[in-house]
């Protein structure tokens, strides 16, 4: 159980100083720019979990209107592990996403949060895996560039592929990766604190998805992170064929339910774990 001196607050700007440090110990590839990103996009709906001053855990939500909203940045001082911070700070998020009435909220779990996530309420939909392509050079740090004459093209067929409207995250997404699109879809990466990040790339058809992701990979040195959804045998066909291969499960789960299904065939690549 949480102790009285464990209090949880918003996270702020400032908190990421001592997130950095928590960050490097779990060994995630997510850089500050990812951690400001999410916090900008929704100040007040991000969690800290402190015992006096000193930052202990954090969790962060995204909301994509009140159809869906994701959970993510589950974190928890090593040494604090299994005493309720991670389940704390998740009825935190919970309450404020149902105070919003978001209908239904998701998360992608690590096979040792996928319990705490279940005594929530949370139902697996689909496992995926992360996939990698290494390399021994080091990862280049890549440049955005700005695809402004296809976004509206790329929100359309997003909305039908994640079944909600997260345009406004994608236009912030996009001010930090490198973007290629066409008439039927779109792709990101972007920098990494281990490895360049693939996604998210979504598109109607596998020709498509090809030309995109090897436009995306091709040019690059260094490691590449790619998370495929499950039921997408087509992408990870494909990410063979390019040379990677799996590195690590998660589960994808749910809280309530979507009204509109999203076309899991048109995702090719996730846009993240911490915000889908």
């Amino acid at each position: 159980m949480v102790g009285d001196d464990v209090e949880i607050r918003v996270l702020r700007e400032g908190n990421l100083a001592f997130v950095d440090e928590f960050v490097q110990q779990a060994g995630w590839n997510q850089l500050r720019a990812d951690w400001l990103r999410v916090l900008r996009y929704e100040p007040h709906g991000c969690f800290a979990a402190f015992s006096g001053e000193r930052l202990i855990g954090t969790v962060t939500t995204t909301s994509y209107g009140k159809d869906l909203a994701w959970i993510g940045m589950m974190l928890v001082h090593p040494d604090l592990r299994r005493r309720g911070i991670a389940t704390a700070l998740m009825r935190q998020s919970i309450s404020y996403l149902s105070d919003r009435h978001v209908g239904c909220i998701k998360l992608d779990a690590t096979p040792e949060g996928q319990f705490v996530y279940e005594q929530l309420g949370f139902v697996a939909e689909w496992k995926f895996h992360r996939w990698e392509r290494s390399a021994d050079q080091p990862s280049e740090i890549i440049r955005p560039n700005h695809v402004v004459s296809q976004i509206g093209q790329i929100e359309q067929v997003d909305r039908v592929a994640f079944g909600a409207d997260r345009s406004v995250f994608l236009k912030l997404l996009q001010e930090g990766s490198f973007t290629i699109s066409n008439d039927e879809g779109f792709g990101m990466i972007r920098s990494g604190r281990r490895a360049s990040y693939l996604g998210p790339v979504t598109t109607e058809t596998t020709e498509s998805a090809e030309r995109i992701i090897r436009g995306l990979v091709d040019p690059m040195t260094g490691r590449i992170f790619w998370d495929i959804p499950g039921p997408n045998i087509t992408a990870q066909q494909l990410a063979k064929q390019l040379g990677f291969h799996p590195i690590r499960e998660l589960t994808r789960m749910a809280l309530g339910q979507m009204l509109t299904m999203p076309d899991v065939a048109m995702q090719y690549a996730i846009a993240a774990p911490e915000t889908g």
